[in-house]
């Protein structure tokens, strides 16, 4: 009965399966650190991979990557996108350590804070935002978007 609930309902796979990894180490060797690169993302299920590599941007040469992300699903598109606001937030509005534990929060936890759910709120609200205006103005370039 449960696999013909599963198949009836759908499934999203929330987590991947692999360790987050840094796409910069996974570059060939021989390109120049001033040659753009594109990367092609499918399926990863979330974007640890995004994350990790965003955040050792700056160990290294600097290199511009374009990164295309192809998923199955609307519902994980929107959880990445979602995370990589809330890990680009502006400084101002919450400390780093701050929204390092509210986004564990948000991925681990049934139940929310008051503050994590409010942070969670304004997120989703400027995703909104982001995904119905100008889709260049955000973190990532969505123009691509179907």
């Amino acid at each position: 009965m449960a696999a013909g609930l599963e198949e009836a309902a759908g499934s999203v796979s929330w987590w991947g399966l692999s360790p987050a990894i840094d796409l910069r180490q996974h570059l060939p060797p021989e390109l120049e650190p001033a040659a753009e690169v594109s990367v092609l993302l499918v399926d990863a299920a979330e974007g640890r991979h995004l994350l990790l590599t965003a955040a050792r941007a700056h160990r290294g040469p600097p290199r511009a990557i374009t990164v295309f992300v192809a998923e199955q699903r609307p519902e994980t598109v929107a959880r990445q996108l979602l995370f990589l606001l809330l890990a680009t937030e502006t400084p101002g509005r919450t400390g780093p350590a701050a929204r390092a534990a509210a986004i564990l929060e948000l991925l681990g936890s049934l139940r929310l804070r008051s503050g994590t759910a409010e942070l969670l709120s304004s997120a989703a609200a400027r995703l909104r935002r982001w995904l119905t205006g100008n889709r260049q103005q955000g973190p990532a370039d969505l123009s691509l978007m179907k």
